[in-house]
């Protein structure tokens, strides 16, 4: 069934419920004070980043932030592909021109999904041409620099009951009715479903008088064995969109969410899993879930962290009833990692081919500069993988395809990307997560894919030089020690130079979710090379505020749109025009 044709599941669930420095470079060599550049990109079939983020592994954490080997903060900007009957992803159509096509528009990371039928078909009877194929993916993916997230899906239990994930030899619903429901309400009105996800959480013993959860154990281990020495393995993440069975609705309700179920199911069930794959020597991370209800921005998660083991973290998905409560999600899984001092990795988000409600999503993910994966690259990217990739969604790839910031010396502080215009601004603070100082000659990267600048790109730095190429996929800067936060703008080669300044506020209304701090350290000097963006250069359409419209803040802006000493306005605001209606969320995965 198409992603969109389910996307109002969730609000006819609820209704259920309810019912029951300044130089200006064009990416020129250290130093360079030159005009920019014009000098076309290279071609997306050509342009294979520099720095391909499967080298930055293995990937750890220090609280919240992703890292690479090295310490620096890794952002990633990601896809799914998840095939929920039992094809391998190459018996589905996913080949080397789709690593190809994901590594040249700049995208990171690949959530790469699989069920424990496929692996496991009969008790305790492993398919090892399955396993195989889908290791030979992660492998072309890492050959094509990708890093991969292995996830264990499922949605509604399984194929026995009308949906995809476990086979039905585990499936233990004790004479429950299978009613039969249709996605979106079987969750709440098919008892076989509730029942099922009763006897998991209850560990009861399947065939062969073997306890559920052990099964799949065996079936982690068997895959961490074959990936536990790829350093391109982002991690794993232990359950997609658990169930908590009959009793589901204390976790529905706003406020707290079921600690007391948390902690019964979900926390032995990761334990369980986490130690299935250290023990098979893979160290890499490993992501517990929420209940599914999370992700619309209701209830909390209490989850501890998986096994208790320190490299781990949160897989969070972000489908929520309405705009405003979009933040709020990313605001409760920010709460979890303060508690926990676990990693944040958004796996899902999105489900709908409309650009708009694409940018928004990714827009929030900016302001709370959380990673994210987008759904999916086989839904609403890419119609058919049997043929080459096309331009299917051209609109909604082209939200997806974006400059952004993937190693930083530091720890990222804002981050804004503007689609009408396709104007990146993003500072960091030299120091790390973990308080120590970056050596001067850190480099940070950025991903800048050709698609977004067919006609080449130039820079704006302030506190940086820049050191890669001209048009480089992978531009790359270091900071010169002028400012504590550096800053870097990206636009378009062919555009009027953007003012340096971050877009003015315009929050959802929403009480719980505050901005990012508005204060910005003093601007270091502008160079003198003559390339200062002059006044009245800033883009036309209204969505950067050019000079003398500066936030008020008793700080004279100054000549040719240079930065300011004083402070800016708060986060970034979504600028793809008027929405004049709340944009419905999309449900998968």
């Amino acid at each position: 069934m198409k992603t969109h044709t389910r996307h109002r599941w969730f609000a006819a669930l609820i209704a259920a419920v309810a019912i029951a420095g300044l130089s200006l470079s064009s990416g020129t060599s250290v130093g360079a004070q030159s005009t920019p550049s014009t000098v076309p990109a290279a071609t997306p079939e050509t342009a294979t980043p520099e720095v391909q983020p499967a080298s930055l592994g293995p990937i750890g954490h220090q609280g919240r932030w992703l890292t690479t080997a090295d310490g620096r903060v890794l952002m990633l900007n990601g896809t799914n592909f998840v095939d929920k009957n039992l094809f391998t992803p190459a018996g589905y159509g996913f080949e080397e021109d789709d690593a190809q096509w994901l590594a040249a528009n700049g995208f990171d990371a690949v959530r790469l999904g699989f069920n424990a039928g496929a692996v496991m078909p009969t008790p305790g009877v492993i398919d090892t041409a399955y396993v195989d194929s889908f290791v030979e993916t992660v492998e072309l993916l890492e050959a094509n620099g990708l890093l991969v997230l292995i996830d264990l899906h499922q949605d509604g239990w399984g194929p026995s009951l009308g949906s995809n994930g476990f086979p039905e030899w585990m499936t233990l619903t004790h004479g429950a009715e299978n009613t039969g429901t249709p996605f979106p309400l079987y969750y709440l009105t098919n008892p076989a479903i509730q029942v099922a996800f009763d006897s998991f959480w209850a560990n009861e013993k399947g065939p062969g008088g073997v306890p559920l959860q052990d099964r799949v154990a065996t079936v982690f281990d068997v895959m961490a064995q074959r990936l536990a020495g790829s350093d391109a393995i982002l991690g794993w993440d232990l359950l997609n969109e658990p169930w908590p069975g009959t009793n589901f609705g204390p976790c529905i309700e706003s406020g707290p969410g079921c600690p007391a179920q948390d902690k019964a199911s979900l926390d032995p069930y990761y334990s369980r899993m986490t130690g299935a794959i250290r023990n098979a020597g893979a160290e890499q991370l490993v992501f517990g879930e929420p209940w599914v209800l999370f992700n619309f921005g209701e209830p909390d998660t209490n989850i501890a962290l998986p096994g208790g083991d320190a490299n781990s973290g949160l897989s969070f998905h972000v489908y929520p009833l309405s705009d405003d409560k979009v933040p709020v999600v990313m605001d409760k899984a920010e709460a979890w990692s303060a508690t926990t001092g676990g990693a944040l990795l958004n796996t899902e988000f999105g489900a709908n081919p409309d650009p708009k409600f694409t940018d928004m999503n990714i827009k929030e993910f900016d302001r709370a500069l959380i990673p994210w994966m987008h759904w999916a690259y086989n839904e609403n990217t890419i119609e058919d993988l049997k043929a080459p990739p096309s331009d299917h969604e051209a609109d909604n790839v082209d939200a997806l395809v974006r400059p952004h910031p993937l190693a930083i010396g530091g720890t990222p502080t804002r981050l804004d990307y503007d689609l009408p215009t396709r104007v990146m601004r993003f500072t960091w603070d030299t120091t790390g997560p973990d308080g120590t100082q970056f050596p001067a000659d850190t480099e940070t990267v950025f991903q800048v894919a050709p698609r977004t600048y067919p006609k080449g790109y130039k820079v704006l730095t302030v506190g940086a030089t820049v050191t890669s190429e001209p048009n480089a996929a992978s531009l790359t800067v270091v900071a010169d020690g002028s400012t504590a936060e550096p800053k870097v703008v990206v636009y378009p080669a062919d555009s009027p130079t953007p003012s340096l300044d971050f877009p003015e506020v315009e929050l959802p209304a929403t009480p719980t979710t505050p901005g990012p701090s508005t204060d910005e350290p003093p601007a270091a000097e502008p160079s003198s090379n003559g390339n200062a963006p002059s006044n009245g250069n800033a883009p036309s359409d209204g969505n950067a505020p050019s000079n003398g419209n500066a936030p008020s803040n008793g700080k004279a802006p100054s000549a040719g749109n240079q930065p300011t000493d004083g402070n800016e306005a708060g986060a970034p605001v979504a600028s793809t025009g008027p929405i004049t209606a709340p944009l419905t969320p999309r449900f998968t995965g």
